[in-house]
């Protein structure tokens, strides 16, 4: 049920400034949300993990049946390959193996069932559940929030003691000229601090504009705009240099690293689009245990999917050293090779490493949308894909997500703060896109790797990429008096 804005607590109050566009124009229209130029799907590159039209390039690996009740699928490496294997209860078990770049090898696993008297699907991964029905998908994380996404647009986070962090309702605004438009409203309960959720006194509401990609209902963040005069300071280098101090740390642990750490900013674009990086991944670590009460790798749960994985594994490896034919048809695929290395608990977590070519990329599109800002201007996905910087641009993980992953196969998460960019610009009338991951939390997708993602969630990346610039411009005017932000 969607809660009314002001509830819990007080009314919610509007971020200054913010009015959705009084142009008359619908997204969809060239240059407004929701329109895909035609100019940009046509630039996509072929990047040999798929059959070009012709026919040519590889194919996909084809499963080789162990058993009546278990495959094992070859992916590109002897040391790469997927086991799927069906339960006796009808659930199915998914056992990744994939090559890392290092030369170690990383095992995940996750169990998938299915009610057929709710229509949804279950899967279980290292702590995060994702559960998909017919008009939605939800994804917890550990003992933290659970986010919903609905197919008709609307999301929602909940905190662990049933409480929302946010949530959206279809509503409708007045613009100036009297006329009502269609917007999502979303309802800020609690904001993230330190890798913590802090309920706010008060509620405050975003407004977004409302579109559509290929179909899929999606909302666009409308800048709030401030003062003239309140924008100046970030165009002047600060009377005396800033320090960036606690938004780099959750706890003891610093969330990132980058390749050269400054003590102080005298430039705020360079201050703001450190704190840009930080602060996701801040959020993405609070987001994760230790904020859980109990460790998915140390919960009953844990113990017992670990357990069937390594039964599995043992399963598979004596039926194909019993089996020449078998042995043959997997070639060189090192069974004998897995082990059940899990990934990195975030609790011996190390900072994430931000190459300095990141780090300035993020500062220009932080510059960027300062102006855009300034200008009451979306940042909107159909002008990335128009502009001539498409395959530079980053994106940042606005909100946990269950995505492919087109390296290794199976799935992978995408936390809060991680980075990605375009391995491929999207082909024509496809609602995906290939994506490079450039940098990524402990219990993300590999860095490097290559992922599936949804363009309406690229569009969320971008309005959280907007809301976050929006509270670092906000979060700096308060603190460049004390000289330490």
């Amino acid at each position: 049920m969607t809660h009314q804005p002001g509830q819990p607590g007080q009314p919610p109050v509007a971020a200054q400034g913010q009015q959705p566009p009084a142009d008359g124009r619908r997204p969809g229209q060239q240059g407004q949300p929701g329109h895909i130029p035609a100019t940009a799907l046509g630039q996509q590159q072929r990047d040999g993990r798929r059959p070009g039209p012709d026919g040519r390039g590889p194919t996909p690996a084809q499963p080789v049946a162990v058993s009546e009740t278990t495959s094992v699928v070859p992916r590109g490496d002897r040391n790469s390959f997927d086991i799927r294997h069906k339960n006796p209860d009808g659930s199915q078990m998914v056992i990744s193996q994939k090559l890392m770049p290092d030369g170690t090898k990383k095992v995940s696993g996750f169990q998938q069932t299915e009610d057929l008297r709710s229509g949804t699907t279950n899967r279980v991964a290292n702590g995060q559940r994702v559960t998909v029905g017919k008009d939605f998908e939800r994804l917890s994380v550990g003992g933290g929030p659970a986010f919903v996404t609905k197919r008709n647009g609307l999301r929602e986070a909940v905190l662990p003691d049933g409480r929302p962090a946010f949530q959206d309702r279809y509503t409708s605004f007045r613009d100036r000229n009297g006329s009502e438009r269609r917007v999502i409203e979303r309802t800020h309960y609690a904001h993230w601090s330190h890798g913590r959720p802090h309920y706010v006194d008060r509620p405050f509401v975003r407004l977004y504009d409302v579109g559509q990609i290929y179909g899929a209902p999606v909302a666009y963040y409308r800048p709030a705009r401030f003062t003239y005069v309140a924008y100046r300071p970030y165009y002047q280098r600060f009377a005396v240099p800033l320090a960036l101090a606690s938004v780099v740390t959750v706890g003891a642990v610093a969330a990132v690293a980058f390749a050269s750490q400054p003590t102080t900013y005298d430039d705020p674009m360079a201050l703001m689009g450190d704190m840009q990086i930080a602060s996701g991944f801040e959020e993405g670590y609070g987001y994760s245990p230790p904020y859980g009460t109990t460790r998915f790798y140390d919960s009953p749960e844990g113990v017992a999917l670990r357990g069937q994985m390594a039964e599995v594994q043992q399963q598979v490896k004596v039926n194909v050293k019993g089996n020449p034919t078998l042995a043959q048809q997997l070639g060189e695929v090192d069974l004998q090779a897995s082990s059940l290395q899990v990934q990195q608990e975030v609790g011996n977590a190390v900072p994430v490493q931000i190459p300095e070519e990141v780090r300035q990329q993020v500062r220009k599109q932080v510059r960027l949308s300062v102006a855009m800002h300034q200008n009451g201007r979306p940042l909107v996905l159909d002008d990335v894909l128009a502009s001539g910087y498409a395959n530079i641009y980053l994106f940042q993980t606005a909100h946990p997500l269950n995505v492919g992953d087109l390296s290794g196969a199976g799935e992978c998460f995408l936390m809060p703060g991680d980075l990605i960019g375009f391995s491929s610009l999207p082909a024509a009338n496809s609602p995906f896109a290939e994506m490079k991951v450039v940098a990524s939390g402990a219990n993300s997708c590999q860095t490097g790797g290559v992922v599936e993602v949804r363009l309406t969630d690229l569009q969320e990346m971008l309005n959280g990429f907007s809301e976050r610039v929006e509270d670092n411009m906000k979060r700096v005017s308060a603190c460049a008096p004390s000289g330490r932000c």
